[in-house]
């Protein structure tokens, strides 16, 4: 299947995108981004949904494939 393109996520699910693929937990882009805890799940769902992509982890491996994170800077997501 077709990988969707980065343009369907808006700036800040970009910015959130990275932060789960250097394994940042919901609570730890919160404090980051200084938003609610509830905001970060609502960007979460919206990027899984808008990649087609059932976790945390598959979002991360895109984010890496799409060049956002480099490899060693990748880290195994936490919820």
């Amino acid at each position: 299947s077709e990988v969707p393109p980065l343009t369907e996520l808006t700036p800040r699910e970009i910015e959130v995108l990275t932060l789960i693929a250097r394994g940042r937990s919901n609570k730890e882009i919160a404090q980051h981004l200084q938003i609610s805890i509830k905001t970060v799940k609502t960007h979460v769902s919206n990027i899984l949904s808008k990649l087609h992509m059932m976790d945390r982890t598959q979002a991360a491996v895109y984010a890496v494939r799409q060049g956002l994170v480099p490899p060693e800077q990748a880290s195994r997501p936490r919820a």
